[in-house]
């Protein structure tokens, strides 16, 4: 497990999140790096921008899953610090 994931988990932890929302928190943080082919960290603002774009627009995910993505990057963000 890498460095920001484990600080992402721990964060999620400590916000009292359960353990099924760690990991969709999780997933859906890696599946925006698997789109990009690089680190979270290293994702600009107008890229997120995009990629939320791309996900409701072309792969229609439903609105319970883009609310996962869309929730789950700031979680992973507030790691970082």
């Amino acid at each position: 497990m890498t460095k920001l994931r484990q600080r992402m988990t721990e964060d999620l932890q400590l916000r009292g999140m359960s353990e099924r929302t760690q990991e969709m928190y999780v997933r859906a943080v890696h599946q925006l790096a698997e789109h990009y082919s690089k680190s979270p960290d290293k994702i600009s603002e107008e890229e997120l921008r995009n990629y939320f774009l791309y996900i409701k627009n072309v792969k229609k995910y439903s609105r319970a899953t883009s609310t996962i993505a869309l929730c789950g990057y700031p979680s992973f963000s507030m790691s970082r610090r």
